[in-house]
């Protein structure tokens, strides 16, 4: 006997759809056209953080992005990666929703902020969790040691343990498992 599938859920509802977004860490924004209609909690942190600790405007970058995607001779991409000035890392994706207006969607992850959890998975020390944070923000050896007050070779050390321990042989590969 053949079995049917099931019919196809129904959609959400805006106000659900919404309280969902809210409860996300996950900063999302859609836009409609050039116009922002919505913004979940994170994402009105992450641009008020970044307007006010780096002078960035992220919404200015994600609408030129945006544009970009829209330029037919031009291949945007629909994941990006941005840095700010300290190298601090976001990963940004871009998503056409379905519907009438053409709302484009945007999430922005930080990369590393759960590098509690990188740190408990591989079993790292304090101190190798805290190189390996500075590795992801793209700091070399020398600058890791002058940050964290010790050596360029306990440096070494330390990045050869994590190494070892997350099973990988370079900082590129090391940035990928923490990304």
């Amino acid at each position: 006997m053949l079995k049917t599938a099931p019919p196809p859920a129904p959609p959400l509802s805006a106000t659900v759809l919404q309280s969902l977004l809210d409860q996300l860490s996950l900063a999302i924004f859609v836009f409609r056209g050039e116009r922002l209609v919505y913004a979940n909690p994170p994402a009105t942190r992450l641009v008020n953080r970044l307007r006010s600790k780096y002078a960035i405007e992220l919404l200015v970058m994600l609408l030129d992005h945006l544009a970009q995607s829209r330029d037919p001779s031009h291949h945007a991409e629909t994941a990006i990666t941005l840095t700010a000035h300290d190298n601090e890392p976001f990963v940004v994706n871009l998503m056409k929703l379905r519907g009438r207006h053409g709302d484009i969607a945007f999430s922005i992850r930080e990369i590393g902020t759960d590098i509690s959890t990188f740190r408990d998975r591989y079993h790292l020390s304090q101190r190798e969790s805290q190189v390996a944070e500075l590795v992801l923000r793209g700091h070399r050896n020398s600058q890791i040691a002058a940050n964290l007050g010790i050596t360029p070779a306990t440096t070494k050390k330390h990045l050869s343990r994590i190494f070892e321990k997350v099973g990988v042989d370079s900082r590129a590969l090391l940035v990928g498992k923490l990304a």
